[in-house]
């Protein structure tokens, strides 16, 4: 799918036309991530990069890339200290 998106020259005149749609990608991965509608390697497909570099920039924009309540927490620990006792 190609979307076209007018930018105002007072905002397009601090970037590059090839970062543009760069950190567009990105973005939208990042908010696709956070709000859970789409997984960390489709995120990092999206954005074009590594899911390595996928979690960097997760972190950098601090988008938790491990979503347990604090239920499902302590059940996973539970598990854990259950097997080495």
């Amino acid at each position: 799918m190609r979307v076209t998106l007018d930018i105002p020259d007072s905002y397009a005149m601090y970037f590059k036309r090839r970062d543009i749609e760069k950190d567009m990608k990105l973005y939208t991965a990042l908010i696709l991530v956070k709000q859970g509608k789409v997984s960390l390697s489709k995120g990092a497909e999206l954005a074009g990069i590594t899911i390595y570099d996928f979690l960097k920039e997760c972190r950098e924009n601090e988008i938790p890339v491990i979503d347990y309540s604090k239920e499902k927490l302590a059940e996973e620990f539970d598990g854990i200290k259950r097997e080495f006792v």
